[in-house]
């Protein structure tokens, strides 16, 4: 493992991550030291180390303290260095941003996932990937030798879990994944960033849906946005080196949001099929429990194309961090909201009041 600079943040994390384009964007843009050491076998133990898991990405403070889940992060973050803030400070903007957050972090990702696994080039290309990223910048020839290993058995857990995904479904999230695209790029011609003039909670959470897997993997999404959507495609090189972009300026509801936010409609229905399975199994759990990382399999649909999937507390988890947002917005402003939330199909996810409630402790969920 590289050596990390003194005073600076380690981050390990991996460009071809979902969850680790967030955070850089966050560390650039806030310009915080830091230094990115690539999730290989050696950091993936250290993951381990840290956290007791080997999800990444993950960030250690200059204090010591160990940062998972790229919310928290970036939560953390914010806190810790509140200059160049990327979390609104108006209540309207900061629910847009957290809505924005938890579908690219939660409900694109079920689109994204299945080009990367399913298509037998591409599937092909990605254990490649893997048996590079793992061995990547080790030294020792049977250590590198071991952890390509552990790069294909990585790749092919992965590829099992996806491998079951029906060509209807398949169809059905090109569909998604095309239309949002296009979406943001028509929105992107007409602002420099997702709610005004500098970057956000918004943008970087969108990185995390846009860079690791549509914008960097071999494929017609691919091919789609590096031919078709420019403004998009810009966006994501100036989020990529966001330390260079300005703070001045304002965030505001950018004329043309609404467009946006309406394509966030094909992933309402399955909002609220994880709320109803947490009503069903979560208010069983006694405090302190850990909950399965999986509630059930539910049926529902995903732009007007049948599916039946698993849904998780952790979701749940992200779902209730939204209400909490739309529960802060004063009287005053809540028609705006309502009508906001109303375009992305989330006004009832957003009004959910659970009979349970989720926190974190010591990096897992657990039932408060």
């Amino acid at each position: 493992m590289s050596e990390i600079a003194p005073g600076d943040y380690e981050f390990i994390g991996s460009k071809n991550s979902y969850y680790s384009a967030k955070v850089r964007a966050c560390l650039q843009y806030k310009r915080i030291p830091y230094s990115e050491v690539c999730a290989n076998a050696d950091t993936i133990r250290r993951a381990i180390e840290l956290t007791g898991s080997h999800m990444y990405p993950v960030v250690r403070c200059p204090d010591g303290t160990v940062l998972q889940d790229s919310c928290d992060i970036v939560d953390s973050l914010e806190a810790r260095h509140p200059e160049r803030p990327v979390i609104p400070d108006d209540p309207v903007l900061r629910l847009v941003a957290t809505l924005v957050e938890t579908v690219a972090d939660d409900f694109m990702i079920r689109s994204a996932i299945g080009f990367r696994w399913i298509p037998k080039d591409t599937a092909e290309w990605a254990m490649r990937l893997f048996t590079q990223i793992c061995s990547e910048r080790l030294t020792d020839p049977e250590a590198r030798a071991v952890a390509r290993e552990q790069g294909v058995r990585i790749a092919r857990s992965i590829q099992r879990r996806v491998a079951g995904m029906p060509e209807f479904v398949q169809r059905a999230s090109r569909e998604v994944c095309l239309d949002l695209c296009d979406r943001l790029d028509a929105h992107l011609e007409q602002t420099p960033f997702l709610l005004g003039d500098r970057p956000s909670l918004a943008d970087l959470a969108m990185m995390n849906a846009i860079y690791g897997h549509l914008y960097r993997d071999p494929g017609e999404i691919c091919d789609h946005i590096h031919w078709r959507c420019i403004s998009l495609s810009l966006w994501v090189e100036h989020m990529l080196a966001a330390a260079g972009e300005s703070d001045r300026g304002g965030l505001f509801v950018v004329a043309g949001l609404e467009s946006l936010l309406e394509g966030f409609r094909v992933f309402s229905e399955l909002a609220r099929a994880t709320l109803e399975s947490a009503d069903a199994i979560l208010p069983g759990h006694v405090a302190g429990d850990v909950p399965a990382a999986a509630l059930e399999s539910v049926e529902s649909r995903m732009a007007g194309t049948p599916m039946s999937l698993l849904t998780s507390p952790y979701v749940a988890w992200k779902l209730q961090r939204l209400a909490k947002r739309y529960r802060e917005i004063p009287e005053a402003r809540q028609a705006e909201a309502d009508g906001l939330m109303e375009k992305a199909g989330f006004l009832d996810v957003c009004r959910h009041r659970p009979s349970w409630r989720l926190v974190k402790r010591d990096f897992k969920l657990v039932v408060a």
